[in-house]
C-alpha cells in the first residue's frame, strides 16, 4: 500500500514544490528585473486578470521584506496581457 521512504529517497524525488507551483504562478516569480512574459488568454484559466495575481504576489513577498514590483498590460488585440517585473 504505501513505501516508506529513507531520508536519502525523499531528497531524490522529482516534486512540483511547495505551495503554488502552477506554470503561470512560477513564470512570474521567476522573472528578473526587466524581464518579461506573455500570458495569451487560451492559457489564463482564473477569472480575474494578471493583475490581481502580481498584486497578490507583491503583497505575500512584502511581508517578507522581498520588494517585488509588476506591470501588467493587456495587448492591444486583446489576446492576453504582458507582464514586466520591474523591481
Amino acid at each position: 500500500m504505501f513505501k516508506k521512504l529513507t531520508s536519502e529517497e525523499f531528497e531524490q524525488l522529482k516534486i512540483k514544490g511547495w505551495g503554488r507551483s502552477s506554470p503561470t504562478y512560477n513564470a512570474i516569480i521567476g522573472l528578473k528585473v526587466g524581464e518579461a512574459v506573455v500570458i495569451l488568454k487560451t492559457q489564463w484559466r482564473r477569472n480575474k486578470s494578471p493583475s490581481s495575481a502580481c498584486r497578490a504576489i507583491e503583497k505575500k513577498w512584502k511581508k517578507r521584506n522581498v520588494v517585488l514590483k509588476y506591470k501588467c498590460v493587456a495587448l492591444a488585440d486583446n489576446t492576453g496581457w504582458a507582464i514586466k517585473r520591474e523591481a
